[in-house]
């Protein structure tokens, strides 16, 4: 039996098929590593030299994202080693799951970058001389976080047409109350006091 596979057609086939997803681990692997270094590095270490939370945050975002940049890759190149070996039972699958990789990277991104600008714009709010700057970073880091990910939401089909109205009157709501805390914060602080 070992010498019919050994001399067969179907060895060339399995062994390519194996390289594929080594090679797809490897890359993958590679591409993690790589991707988180050069984040954290040159970008999230430098944005968010002074605020440790801001930096950890986005910091497990990165690891999020490098994850499922590498897993995006392994999946690619098991459905690349199925489609040589010619196994149908799990094609489907892997078509279907790598013709939505894009969509769900993207969506992903859009998030990361969400929460990260969103982090980004709490730090430089921190970091001037505003009265209750801690509460209108905060509120400022959710209303940011909260239009990526309907972003990202109506990007993947998601319709969320009653969330993003909702928002919208959030938003405006929490924009008086920061032009309130910014031009008279006793208005809100003497009636939270009561």
């Amino acid at each position: 039996m070992l010498e019919i596979l050994s001399n067969g057609p179907e060895i060339i086939e399995i062994s390519k098929a194996v390289l594929a997803i080594t090679l797809g681990v490897l890359i993958g692997f590679i591409l993690k590593k790589s991707v988180y270094k050069i984040i954290d590095s040159f970008l999230l270490k430098k944005i968010f030299k002074k605020d440790l939370s801001a930096y950890e945050t986005s910091s497990i975002m990165n690891r999020i994202l490098t994850e499922i940049i590498q897993w995006s890759i392994i999946l690619l190149a098991f459905h690349y080693a199925l489609v040589i070996i010619q196994i149908d039972l799990f094609t489907n699958i892997f078509m279907l799951a790598t013709a939505e990789l894009p969509r769900i990277l993207i969506f992903i991104l859009i998030i990361f970058i969400g929460i990260l600008f969103s982090k980004v714009s709490a730090t430089w709010i921190k970091s001037k001389n505003i009265k209750n700057k801690e509460e209108i970073s905060t509120i400022l880091e959710l209303v940011i976080s909260t239009a990526f990910i309907l972003s990202s939401l109506e990007y993947v089909g998601v319709k969320a047409t009653a969330l993003i109205e909702l928002f919208k009157v959030i938003l405006y709501t929490l924009a008086v109350l920061i032009i309130i805390l910014i031009v008279k914060p006793e208005l809100i602080i003497r009636k939270a006091k009561n």
